[in-house]
């Protein structure tokens, strides 16, 4: 048998579950998955992967890769996962990759965050969107997400507990879309650090509630203290939309 890399991208609801990263007696996307290919090729596979997701943040383009000798082709290896996975995760695409390949050496990752700004609350929208019956000033919000455009220090944005070596990352862009009652916040940047994009995401919210400034955010980027942010927004209004490439 050849030795293969598999690239598999992977959809998940992430309500279920403890985040993406393998936790002790938890249950998570990576260790649901390593259990299977490690059940398939009869010894233990480790996934590689360039973004971890938190409990409650979904996926429709989750990265991992691995490497072992393997008969499977492409298609036989979906086939043979998607047959035993549960209905809250699906593997959209697998790919046999050059040798070399490491799905941990992205160069750039896409999120969205999803907000309803309705009187009422949607039945449909549970664990799928923000929903915030607070009237928004969203020209505000606007002139406060694109502060975050560029390459900057995002220790007052950072979650607690977090391994980074640096806080510095670079935000390539921010897309603000609103559809109505309907916002979705769009960010393309290099990497993110834990909790950045929802403390982003909350801190703005307090902007078009008006309990913030745009001057305000400002100051809070350039402080580099977290306790001087704003909230954190939901996880479950959270998507990793894809990963790329070179």
């Amino acid at each position: 048998m050849d030795k293969k890399v598999y690239k598999l991208t992977i959809s998940y609801d992430g309500t279920a579950y403890t985040g993406w990263q393998t936790q002790p007696d938890k249950p998570t996307v990576q260790g649901l998955i390593e259990g299977l290919l490690s059940k398939v090729f009869k010894k233990k596979i480790t996934l590689r992967y360039p973004s971890r997701t938190d409990a409650g943040v979904h996926a429709h383009g989750q990265v991992a890769s691995f490497s072992c000798e393997s008969e499977y082709s492409a298609l036989t290896m979906q086939k043979i996962l998607n047959s035993q996975l549960p209905s809250d995760v699906t593997i959209k695409k697998v790919e046999i990759m050059p040798e070399g390949f490491d799905a941990k050496k992205a160069v750039k990752k896409t999120y969205r965050y999803l907000i309803s700004n309705t009187p009422t609350r949607s039945p449909f929208y549970i664990n799928r969107v923000w929903w915030l019956k607070y009237k928004l000033n969203r020209n505000d919000m606007l002139k406060a997400f694109k502060l975050f455009v560029g390459e900057k220090d995002f220790r007052a944005f950072m979650g607690s507990g977090t391994d980074a070596k640096t806080t510095i990352r670079n935000v390539y862009s921010i897309d603000f879309i609103e559809n109505g009652d309907e916002m979705s916040v769009v960010f393309t940047g290099s990497g993110f650090l834990k909790h950045m994009i929802r403390n982003i995401v909350g801190t703005v919210v307090e902007v078009g509630i008006g309990r913030y400034t745009v001057e305000d955010v400002k100051m809070m980027l350039e402080s580099k203290d977290r306790r001087k942010a704003g909230i954190t927004a939901p996880a479950y209004a959270l998507y990793l939309e894809e990963i790329f490439y070179e």
